[in-house]
């Protein structure tokens, strides 16, 4: 008869992805994982299989409970360049405390090119922000300037996650200030 758990483990998962998080795949042992937890080797086993598909759960769970979240106003029907504007800035601010950087970014880096599961979350966050961008981009620009205008914003966010968590606040700050001018510019068909 197999025993139940007692813990809740939406609440495991979420410890774990922080962990994840913090210290990377190959930071984190299983040791780690079940004293960050506080549940033994056994139940961390039955609950989410090996150290691996607790990552990939972790990694799904920051993608769709932190990277896709601030989406939703872009994604409605009337969403302009204000949402677009504030979804930035509120983005760039956040980064300034974002100790860890982003979770995905990290992942990214560390772990796409032998896992395919953490490549395609990637370029799932990739394409939800390019479409995004490029719904409400395309509402005052022709379509093939909305398309590169859109690629453009996905790169320059990755490049703001890099100089908060790199502690760069200066350079963002200034990078910020040219971003807001060119979003602005953005409204205006060319």
């Amino acid at each position: 008869m197999a025993r139940n758990c007692n813990f809740c483990k939406e609440e495991k998962l979420e410890q774990a992805m922080n962990l994840f998080w913090q210290k990377g795949y190959e930071g984190t042992s299983v040791a780690d994982l079940v004293e960050h937890l506080g549940i033994n080797r056994f139940s961390l086993y039955n609950s989410f299989g090996d150290k691996l598909t607790l990552y990939r759960d972790a990694l799904r769970r920051y993608l769709y409970t932190r990277g896709l979240t601030g989406l939703a106003a872009l994604e409605a029907d009337n969403a302009g360049m204000e949402a677009l504007q504030t979804l930035v800035e509120e983005f760039a601010a956040k980064q300034k405390d974002q100790r860890f950087g982003c979770f995905m970014q990290n992942a990214l880096l560390e772990r796409c090119v032998e896992d395919e599961e953490v490549k395609r979350l990637g370029d799932e966050l990739f394409a939800r922000l390019n479409q995004a961008f490029f719904k409400v981009i395309a509402r005052y620009q022709p379509p093939e300037r909305a398309s590169a205008l859109a690629a453009f914003l996905v790169m320059q966010l990755q490049g703001i996650r890099v100089l908060g968590k790199s502690g760069q606040l200066e350079l963002l700050d200034a990078a910020m200030v040219v971003l807001r001018g060119e979003i602005q510019r953005w409204k205006t068909p060319a």
